[in-house]
């Protein structure tokens, strides 16, 4: 019997890539009009930044903060980093934030979810803060009974550090928890590594047939 139910939160729980690219667009707007560089100048020091950082700190979830990604950019560029590299960072989450939405059925989902006593959890990749700050954006901080992310647990998904960390919190055995997320080796094999139950999301299908689908699933 579920007991419990982890749900991956970025193109599990809300659609990322377009928020991510228009969020990176209002930045870098922002960042060439101060600086008065082009484009293709601040994507050559953005990618620079964006891959220095992961190079320097290897798959952990700090590998993700965009702060360092701008700070990088700004040291590529030869600017000093402070303060412009944290008004970058505000616009860029400032942006993404303000457009989060669920995907349809989301909030049904997670209804009956409370309505049959399951508890919810959140595991991500990424770092804490801003997890924290996305479930606040989309209305479910008081749906989420514990939140996992790779910065806490010290590894990225499919480690298995940070599903044992799930089930540790949650202080239930495997096989009552079942685990849905979107990326097919970092979700489903991680979470099945680790013995719980999987149902694999496809975002770039229609979003509301799958979660009502989910309404009924005999894991459920």
């Amino acid at each position: 019997m579920i007991k419990a139910v982890i749900f991956d939160l970025d193109d599990t729980l809300y659609a990322y890539e377009a928020l991510n690219i228009e969020a990176g667009r209002r930045a870098e707007e922002f960042a060439c009009g101060k600086l008065g560089i082009t484009a293709d100048k601040y994507q050559e020091a953005y990618r620079f930044g964006r891959t220095e950082t992961k190079r320097q700190l290897g798959d952990v979830g700090a590998s993700h903060n965009r702060l360092l990604y701008f700070q990088k950019t700004l040291e590529y560029l030869g600017v000093k980093p402070m303060p412009l590299s944290l008004r970058l960072y505000e616009i860029y989450w400032g942006t993404f934030l303000e457009n989060m939405r669920l995907y349809p059925g989301v909030r049904q989902l997670i209804d009956r979810l409370h309505e049959k006593g399951i508890v919810i959890a959140v595991c991500t990749d990424l770092t804490a803060h801003i997890q924290h700050r996305k479930l606040e954006a989309l209305g479910l901080c008081d749906d989420i009974s514990y939140l996992i992310t790779s910065e806490e647990a010290g590894k990225e998904k499919p480690a298995p550090e940070i599903f044992d960390l799930c089930l540790r919190k949650l202080g239930m055995t495997a096989g009552e928890v079942c685990y849905i997320g979107d990326n097919y080796r970092k979700d489903i094999e991680g979470a099945a590594s680790a013995g719980m139950q999987t149902v694999w999301f496809h975002p770039e299908q229609d979003a509301g047939r799958q979660y009502a689908e989910l309404m009924e699933h005999k894991l459920l």
